[in-house]
C-alpha cells in the first residue's frame, strides 16, 4: 500500500452515537505474530469465500501470500467511542490486541502497479452486511489506490453482490465460470 500511510481509517461520517465508526488498518507482511493473531478471526471467512470459490483457493495459501507480501491484509473494526484523527493508529493497535472484539471484517488486496488496484477478497462479518460497512471500507481502498497513482481499482465478487457493488460505480468487465470435472 502506500508507505506513507501504513495504517489507516475512514473519516468519521456521521457523529450519531449510536452508529459506529469504521477503523480500517493494514496489517505489515513478515509478521508472522500479527497474522497468527488475527488468523483465527479471519480463518472463517477465509474459508467460507474459499468454499464458494469451488476450490479456486485455498485459505492456508492465501494466508502464505499476505506473509510474504504478494497480497496485503486490511482489518476493519467498529469503533463507538467517537475517536479523533490523531487517535485511529493507537485504537487499532488496541483493536488487534483482541482482534475479534468489534471485528467488522477484512479485505485482501494485490497491488498490480501497472494495471490497477486488484481487491481479491472482501469479507464482511454477518452481523454488519446490512450497513454501509463495506461501502465505506471500499471508499476508503479507493482512495488509497489513487495515493498509488492506480488507473484502475478492480474485484471478483459472488453474483449476488454485483448489484451493490454496480452501485457504487464498478462495472461488470469480465465473468469467472467453474466447473468440477469428473474423474473418469
Amino acid at each position: 500500500m502506500n508507505s506513507a500511510n501504513v495504517i489507516g481509517r475512514i473519516p468519521k461520517v456521521d457523529q450519531d452515537v449510536g452508529r459506529a465508526q469504521l477503523i480500517l488498518g493494514l496489517l505489515p507482511c513478515q509478521n508472522q505474530y500479527l497474522l497468527n493473531a488475527v488468523s483465527p478471526v479471519i480463518l472463517p471467512g477465509l474459508k467460507e469465500l474459499a468454499a464458494a470459490s469451488m476450490g479456486e483457493f485455498e485459505p492456508g495459501q492465501i494466508m502464505f501470500d499476505i506473509l510474504y507480501g504478494q497480497k496485503q491484509l486490511h482489518m476493519a473494526y467498529a469503533d463507538h467511542s467517537g475517536i479523533t484523527p490523531e487517535q485511529f493508529q493507537e485504537t487499532f493497535a488496541k483493536k488487534l490486541q483482541e482482534p475479534a472484539k468489534d471485528f467488522v471484517g477484512f479485505s485482501i488486496i494485490e497491488p498490480i502497479r501497472t494495471a490497477g488496484f486488484h481487491i481479491f477478497a472482501v469479507y464482511i462479518m454477518p452481523e454488519f452486511r446490512d450497513s454501509n460497512m463495506m461501502q465505506n471500507g471500499l471508499a476508503y481502498l479507493e482512495a488509497e489506490a489513487k495515493k498509488m497513482g492506480s488507473p484502475f481499482i478492480s474485484l471478483c465478487t459472488r453474483h449476488d453482490a454485483s448489484g451493490a457493488f454496480a452501485r457504487m460505480g464498478y462495472v461488470e468487465t469480465t465473468a469467472n465460470y467453474r466447473k468440477q470435472l469428473s474423474k473418469e
